[in-house]
């Protein structure tokens, strides 16, 4: 007996157009899995493709693509944190005040520094977050 699968597969080449078309509002492509780009499941795609390109299983083609559209659209730390950076990104340069949940987030980095993937550490420092900083 052949099991079902209830997760839809997108055609590859069908969600680079919204990839570009998100990235070129937003700046980035660290999308939650419920984000749709001009009614097209961009977050489920996106889900879809980090787990190919996990596995080895995503194209050349598409792996190129979506890394000149954000060299962290898969990043090998979760990906909560990199919606996190994100999302503290565009508020504090909107000059935004942070909810509660980014602003511990904040502080956690600043703990955590030395724990963080070097990456991380030059992401964090371009936004003005860097060990001690909040102390």
């Amino acid at each position: 007996m052949q099991s079902r699968t209830t997760a839809r597969r997108y055609p590859t080449g069908e969600g680079l157009p919204h990839a570009r078309a998100y990235a070129t509002l937003h700046g980035h492509l660290a999308v939650s899995i419920h984000t749709h780009q001009d009614g097209f499941p961009l977050g489920r795609w996106l889900v879809q493709q980090r787990g190919k390109a996990r596995s080895g299983r995503l194209s050349a083609h598409t792996l190129q693509e979506l890394t000149i559209l954000d060299p962290w659209w898969s990043p090998s730390w979760p990906f909560i944190w990199q919606r996190h950076y994100h999302q503290h990104r565009t508020l504090a340069a909107a000059g935004e005040p942070l909810p509660p949940e980014l602003q511990r987030w904040r502080r956690k980095q600043t703990t955590l520094w030395a724990e963080l993937h070097p990456h991380q550490q030059a992401l964090l420092s371009s936004i003005g977050i860097c060990p001690g900083a909040l102390r």
